[in-house]
């Protein structure tokens, strides 16, 4: 992201959906993080700035954020993608060495109209999908189905097409398998990273996903069910009382209340087990053209 030669990570968190930066170190690992910044001085975010705590702009939230070179001028600019599913170009105008970002922030499209996912959660890539040497645009959604936008103009100043989904919406959506089992398929949340896995010169889509695992069945006797619901009440009512407060302004004394309760209430309640996999697609490349599969001009009808 520097232009010293050393990978650095850059990351988004969901609120309130700054973009992060940790610098390579020429000794090996990484510094403390940094906020990356536009040019006017404010955290780098894909939305405006909020009018209050309360008010958040929607555009910022669930930061997935993707460093590349999108106008060509040599430098990084940052993808973002967002809650409502959209992605948002902020691009580099302080140069390779000392990246710097435009206030002006540009929601893509694809076929003149504005990109939106599915599910929203967006998560973008750039890469080379169809092999004609111009990078498309990848995105995982919330629904755990990934989008293809193939690049229809030039490299460094792309243009997009219509969608296409090269994943389906995760058949188990937001419902948990069963314990011990092994998930059917890809969850939600779907972030994607592209590169040839496999060394076969294709191209593959690596997934990742959230997804719940249903928790062991517990079996309580009759004192700890009673207890389990006086703290059910107990809960409901601290809840009440910690909404009155303003975020940053909850009195230490509620805050420790709810903690004592959450700690003892926690293992005699069910809950199911969050996961993230990472699932495999492999690229499986076109057969061979043969005489049948030309059509009448002559174009070979094989596709990837």
């Amino acid at each position: 992201m520097d232009g010293d030669g050393r990978d650095d990570v850059i990351t988004g968190h969901y609120w309130p959906g700054d973009v992060f930066l940790f610098r390579g170190l020429a000794a090996g690992g990484f510094g403390a993080m940094e906020n990356l910044k536009d040019e006017s001085g404010r955290n780098l975010n894909a939305g405006e700035p909020w009018e209050s705590e309360k008010e958040p702009r929607m555009e910022s939230l669930a930061a997935a954020p993707y460093a590349a070179d999108f106008d060509g001028d040599g430098d990084f600019d940052v993808l973002i993608g967002n809650i409502r599913g959209q992605v948002v170009l902020l691009t580099n105008v302080g140069g390779k060495q000392k990246p710097l970002f435009s206030t002006k922030r540009v929601t893509l499209q694809a076929a003149g109209k504005e990109l939106v996912v599915p599910g929203g959660d967006s998560g973008p890539v750039l890469a080379d999908w169809d092999r004609d040497g111009k990078r498309d645009l990848l995105v995982g959604s919330g629904d755990g189905s990934v989008w293809l936008y193939r690049n229809e103009s030039e490299d460094a100043a792309p243009r997009f097409a219509k969608g296409s989904a090269l994943v389906r919406p995760s058949a188990l959506g937001h419902k948990e398998y069963p314990n011990g089992k092994q998930p059917p398929g890809p969850g939600t949340r779907a972030k994607v990273c592209v590169a040839d896995y496999d060394g076969d010169g294709w191209v593959d889509l690596l997934l990742g996903d959230y997804i719940s695992e249903a928790g062991p069945k517990l079996y309580l006797h009759a004192d700890q069910m009673k207890r389990r619901d006086e703290l059910r009440v107990e809960r409901e009512a601290l809840y009440e009382e910690y909404g009155k407060h303003a975020e940053g302004e909850v009195p230490e004394e509620l805050a420790e209340r709810l903690g004592r309760n959450q700690q003892e209430l926690y293992p005699l309640e069910e809950h199911d087990i969050p996961h993230g996999f990472v699932w495999l697609f492999r690229r499986v490349p076109p057969a061979p053209a043969t005489p049948e599969a030309e059509d009448s001009t002559g174009a070979q009808g094989s596709r990837d």
